[in-house]
């Protein structure tokens, strides 16, 4: 089974840095989601890390993949009214 998780909603800022012998070397992006678009999309990212092997976020015409190590690392962060969860997927060595 192929899985991948797109985004949806509105893009913000982005930062893309390039290499030309290795790709795409940092990607940044904000993205602006309704309450649906942000469950859907944490739905689909659920169903691919349980599925195991690749995670892959995709964009429009980019996309962006890890076949990550374990464990998953989640930050949680809650200041001044705003609560930040991160979820950070390592790829394996």
């Amino acid at each position: 089974m192929i899985c991948m998780t797109e985004l949806l909603g509105t893009p913000g800022k982005i930062s893309l840095k390039f290499c030309s012998d290795k790709g795409i070397e940092e990607f940044k992006q904000d993205f602006y989601l309704t309450n649906l678009e942000a469950a859907a999309f944490l739905r689909d990212l659920a169903q691919e890390v349980e599925a195991g092997g690749n995670v892959e976020v995709t964009y429009g015409s980019v996309a962006l993949s890890v076949n990550p190590s374990y464990p998953i690392k989640l930050e949680v962060e809650y200041e001044e009214n705003e609560l930040e969860i991160e979820v950070k997927f390592k790829e394996m060595p």
